[in-house]
C-alpha cells in the first residue's frame, strides 16, 4: 500500500495523544470519532466529519435549549 504524499515528511504532525474530556459525554464521544481518521482513506473522511458535526450541533442545540429554560442560571421558578 502506498502512503499519501507528504505523510512521512519531516515535521508532519503525528498523533496528538489523548483528547481532554469536555465535561459533556456526547461531545467527548463525537470528538473521539476523529481518531478514526488516521486509519481511513481520505475519501472516507467527509462522512466522519459530517457525523461528528451533526452530533456536536445536536449537543449545542440541547445546551442552548437548557439555557433558554433557565435564563439566569438559577434552579427555575420560585418554589421549585
Amino acid at each position: 500500500m502506498e502512503s499519501e504524499p507528504g505523510a512521512d515528511a519531516p515535521g508532519s504532525p503525528g498523533p496528538a495523544g489523548p483528547l481532554p474530556a469536555t465535561g459533556d459525554s456526547r461531545v467527548d464521544e463525537a470528538v473521539s470519532q476523529l481518531e478514526d481518521l488516521a486509519g481511513l482513506p481520505v475519501a472516507e473522511h467527509p462522512a466522519i466529519f459530517e457525523r461528528v458535526h451533526q452530533r456536536l450541533t445536536d449537543a449545542l442545540g440541547d445546551a442552548g435549549a437548557r439555557e433558554r429554560a433557565v435564563p439566569d442560571g438559577g434552579p427555575g421558578p420560585l418554589g421549585s
